[in-house]
This record gives structure tokens, C-alpha cells and sequence, in this order.
């Protein structure tokens, strides 16, 4: 649970898309995590995480790395051709 507490947290909240791919229960647990964080106010983009030593260019490749949605997510022959890895 912890891990899909964060998960949502930084790059949620999950997809209605999700409805598509997961039984009933499984979607009601996510609707909890959601409202969980909502009602808690503790969603806070991973763009937005302030670090000294991630770059706002790997904040974002690692976003694109995380979409909730496995569908959504670029393929490894997309990510290996990503221009982060052509960054100083």
C-alpha cells in the first residue's frame, strides 16, 4: 500500500483508464489511495520535488518513465532514443 501511495502521490492520481484493465476491487483500492491523498492534501507532482542533484531534465525523463498507465508508458526503443541520455 505504501508504494502505491507514492506512486500516486508524485505521479498520480491513477487513470480512469484503469477501469479497462483492473477488477472491480482492485479499482476500488485505487479510488481509496486517491481520495486518501486528496482528503490528506498530500499530492505533490515529482516535478515540483525540490533537489539539488536532479535536474529539471531528469525530473522530467523520470516522469515519462513513470506514466500510472502501462499503456501510456514509451517503449525501451523510445527511452534508450530519449535526448536525456545525450545530456551533459
Amino acid at each position: 500500500m505504501h508504494v502505491l501511495l507514492q506512486q500516486a502521490r508524485y505521479f498520480g492520481p491513477f487513470p480512469l483508464t484503469y477501469e479497462e484493465i483492473l477488477d472491480k476491487e482492485q479499482n476500488q483500492i485505487l479510488a481509496a489511495v486517491n481520495v486518501h491523498i486528496d482528503e490528506q492534501d498530500l499530492r505533490k507532482p515529482f516535478l515540483l520535488v525540490e533537489d539539488k542533484e536532479v535536474t529539471q531534465e531528469d525530473k522530467s525523463f523520470i516522469c515519462r518513465t513513470m506514466q500510472l498507465d502501462p499503456r501510456d508508458r514509451p517503449s525501451a526503443d523510445e527511452l534508450l532514443a530519449d535526448r536525456w541520455f545525450d545530456l551533459p
